[in-house]
């Protein structure tokens, strides 16, 4: 509902209203999500050829007894292939409700999806008749199927009713030992895509490192129970000797010490650390094309973090995968990042390469962020603090949200929210000190 209110406390028959519209709008929306829909409608294709994820005009509310919150309120931003975005900002601005978007994890019916896309690049498993995965055989240097005789359990060749040994097809087998199948490259709108079909990207193509492993980790399954489960679900064909053989080997990826121990134990047995670890080796465990990294290093100590930043870098190099990063350390994204997004009360304010950013950036607030963060052999009585505080996402203005917290705000910014605006080939800012001849040039924007 977009009644906007000004006042702290609304009277019970505001609020009844408020709850109608919401049941309203709640109802439509999840009926739309339980809709059956061919593929077609959800299959689309990439405005660019070297990105993996295309992010346009996403909106994503929370429909309160107060109003309509509006976490996401138009974000736009592209991660090309094989890179690192990072997406940086205050605490509420968004970044990990865009994350949950992408995973179709935003918890309904009060969190929905109301507009926009968010499209994928896929490499989406091919199906036979009969709806099983289509193996991928091996072959000799004539192109020939290579085939095996079937032994039964006491190491014997089976014989059909002739006496002929039985054969089967050598399946092509990958990464680990697992068994490789049919692929073809499909492009999927997220926001469009029934959840049951979600399920076949989900930690396969794209996995997610939360931000509280607690809250994650199921209780009452050792962590042996989880990533076995993990990588059996997202692997067809694997055994469970070779998911438990996989999963030690992820944990020893993670810097576990004693792996094989860790694999007994139940999530409340390990400290905060080592949970994020295992949170970290379940989503990295079938190599995904796309690791949404929502705070992954903040249980960690400065030398596990390190290695794990390391072992992302690496899996990315080598999947050609790539990792949208999620953080409020400046020095991470700028020692990870190869593009940035800032975000700021669920819109993106400044995007560019991590050279755009730290060396020059446009916006009054993303200078803010930089000044707040400490500055090594650089003595400050205090540090810099952005003062005021985020716009309530309920009752949003319609002029710029930055505006009542900015040092250079003029009287433009009393109109119309400003749009993103490109200031180079790879840097967009949306303020109005950078629109119709306004800009007042990258030198003065730092200096502020």
């Amino acid at each position: 509902m977009e009644k906007q209110t000004n006042k702290h406390y609304l009277t019970n028959k505001e609020i009844r209203e408020i709850a109608k519209e919401n049941l309203r709008q709640m109802k439509k929306y999840e009926k739309a999500k339980k809709a059956k829909l061919p593929e077609s409608a959800y299959v689309t294709e990439m405005k660019r050829d070297d990105t993996i994820l295309e992010i346009d005009n996403l909106h994503t509310y929370f429909f309160t007894e107060s109003g309509v919150s509006k976490a996401v309120n138009g974000v736009s931003f592209d991660i090309p292939q094989g890179s690192v975005v990072g997406v940086v900002g205050e605490s509420g601005c968004g970044k990990s409700v865009t994350s949950l978007a992408i995973m179709r994890l935003v918890q309904g019916p009060q969190g929905q999806i109301v507009n926009g896309s968010i499209r994928f690049k896929s490499t989406a498993l091919v199906t036979g008749e009969d709806g099983k995965p289509v193996p991928v055989y091996e072959k000799d240097e004539n192109g020939e199927i290579i085939y095996d005789e079937v032994k039964d359990k006491n190491g014997n060749v089976k014989t059909d009713a002739e006496g002929r040994p039985v054969l089967k097809p050598r399946q092509k087998t990958g990464d680990h030992g697992f068994p490789v199948f049919e692929t073809e490259p499909k492009v999927f709108d997220i926001a469009k895509m029934p959840i049951n079909e979600m399920r076949r990207l989900r930690g396969k193509e794209i996995a997610m490192i939360f931000q509280e492993p607690m809250t994650s980790l199921n209780p009452v399954f050792t962590i042996g129970n989880q990533l076995d489960e993990a990588i059996l679900v997202n692997n067809p064909g694997v055994t469970n000797e070779q998911a438990k053989a996989h999963s030690i080997h992820m944990l020893e990826q993670v810097g576990i010490a004693m792996p094989e121990a860790v694999y007994k134990k139940f999530p409340h047995e390990l400290s905060g650390g080592m949970r994020q670890r295992v949170m970290i080796a379940m989503a990295l465990s079938s190599n995904p094309r796309l690791i949404i990294a929502d705070e992954p290093t903040t249980a960690l100590d400065v030398t596990i973090q390190a290695q794990i930043l390391e072992l992302l870098k690496s899996l990315k190099d080598k999947i050609n995968g790539s990792i949208m990063l999620i953080t409020h350390d400046l020095g991470v994204i700028a020692s990870m990042a190869d593009y940035v997004v800032v975000m700021y009360a669920g819109r993106v304010i400044e995007r560019g390469t991590v050279f755009d950013i730290f060396d020059h950036p446009m916006h009054p607030y993303t200078v803010g962020l930089q000044k707040s963060k400490p500055v090594v052999n650089k003595e400050v009585d205090r540090l810099y603090s952005i003062p005021g505080n985020v716009p309530n996402p309920i009752n949003m203005p319609s002029y710029c949200y930055f505006k009542d917290r900015c040092n250079r705000a003029c009287e433009k910014c009393n109109g119309d929210y400003p749009e993103l605006v490109k200031v180079s080939d790879t840097h967009y800012v949306a303020c109005h000190l950078y629109t119709d001849g306004a800009a007042q040039g990258n030198e003065n924007a730092k200096g502020e």
